[in-house]
């Protein structure tokens, strides 16, 4: 999600571990959204209370993710650039992992969704001939396919298309140097380009087959980049932490309560998004990344462990809460009963996933990629002239290339 000698800036492991954490209980927060959904939904949508409101704002969990996507994928490009490095990771390590990562999970869902819709003749089923179109992450593009199958899904599609195109705002960061300003306003001009989609999507009437793909959600890809790119060997002191967290949670909780609520414009409320939420999400990254405490809940226990099955709850709950409905089996009347009867279903299918399928691709891809890895050579005339050593001032020990490097793509 690269070093050299010296050492490369790169968190500490439990920094990491604990953004595992977040994305496991934000992948739970999703489930919990789409058991509600159900279950709001069956009430014959009543007036909602705080804690509707509060389940409705879950949502933010995707925008999360990508945030999350953006920061870690594009540290290593980070770490090259700015530590000077004249060759950027590799790039088939690059895509060797990132396919063992996402694609056998994925293609176990697929399989599952499809023939599970098929056998229950549910009319989110897809025809044998449009599998083509989910193997290549293509679905949110047709009318046929878009939201079908297994619908949360459909943001798989957006994180693959940034897979496929963040190489190239690397090569452009190896291209950029050491100079840490340029990378910020590299990054905030992939932000500019996701609020302007976000934009044009609403006052043009963009179809849902171009208003979910990556176009509008380069603000939270954005987001992460620009965090990888201001923390990349910085640490936060605590009072400075303690006010970047604050800002992050207010920013979060004022944009919730402004979408959950309604307030203000129906227009402002489209044309500006969930930009708000992103940027505290992006806050709070950072605080757990570059800040003074250990945040030990998300790094160990049972957070830890939904982040490692993260993937497989989000691919398997809503299969699990279709087939519960379709058979007769979804308990009324009781959210409560509800979420324990998709999570009895869908966290032993997730560590199952993990165990048997997950798991040993990623094992496969590391013993793969650590035999010989191959770096991207950047050409001489894009690669960054060394800084010339003033007088009087110590000497700077460069970093190797980044093929020497541990890589840390997760």
């Amino acid at each position: 999600m690269p070093t050299a000698e010296p050492p490369p800036a790169r968190a500490p492991r439990g920094r990491l571990d604990a953004l595992d954490g977040l994305r496991g209980l934000a992948a739970t927060g999703v489930l919990v959204l789409h058991v509600w959904m159900f279950s709001y939904g069956d009430s014959h949508r009543p007036p909602k209370g705080f804690l509707d409101f509060t389940l409705g704002e879950l949502r933010l969990g995707v925008q999360l993710f990508f945030v999350l996507s953006g920061f870690l994928l594009f540290r290593p490009f980070v770490g090259a650039a700015l530590d000077g490095a004249r060759r950027g990771p590799s790039l088939a390590r690059y895509v060797i992992r990132r396919a063992a990562r996402i694609l056998p999970g994925y293609w176990l869902a697929l399989a599952a969704s499809f023939l599970l819709l098929r056998h229950l003749d549910h009319p989110m089923q897809i025809d044998p001939a449009q599998l083509p179109v989910f193997l290549l992450f293509a679905q949110n593009h047709f009318e046929e396919t878009i939201k079908h199958l297994d619908p949360p899904m459909w943001t798989l599609a957006i994180e693959v298309s940034f897979y496929a195109t963040l190489p190239l705002a690397g090569l452009l960061a190896l291209r950029l140097g050491i100079h840490r300003g340029r990378l910020v306003v590299l990054t905030l001009t992939v932000i500019a380009a996701g609020l302007l989609s976000t934009v044009l999507a609403y006052t043009h009437h963009w179809p849902q087959t171009l208003s979910t793909s990556l176009l509008p959600h380069l603000t939270e890809f954005g987001a992460g980049m620009t965090a990888a790119v201001l923390l990349h060997r910085r640490t936060l002191r605590a009072t400075p932490a303690a006010a970047v967290a604050m800002a992050g949670i207010v920013l979060i909780v004022a944009n919730s309560w402004w979408h959950a609520t309604g307030a203000g414009s129906v227009d402002t409320r489209n044309l500006v998004g969930d930009a708000p939420g992103v940027a505290g999400i992006a806050l709070v990254l950072a605080t757990l990344v570059a800040g003074p405490w250990q945040a030990v809940l998300l790094a160990r226990g049972p957070a830890k462990w939904l982040g490692t099955i993260s993937y497989g709850v989000y691919l398997f709950h809503f299969p699990v809460i279709v087939a519960l409905r379709m058979t007769g089996h979804w308990p009324q009347d009781s959210l409560t009963r509800e979420l324990l009867a998709v999570l009895a279903i869908t966290l032993p299918a997730a560590t199952l996933s993990w165990l048997f399928v997950e798991r040993p691709a990623i094992r496969w891809a590391q013993r793969r990629t650590s035999a010989g890895r191959t770096t991207v050579n950047v050409p001489h005339s894009l690669a960054p002239e060394p800084r010339r050593q003033r007088t009087g001032e110590r000497p700077v020990l460069r970093p190797q290339p980044a093929s020497a490097s541990g890589e840390t793509y997760r």
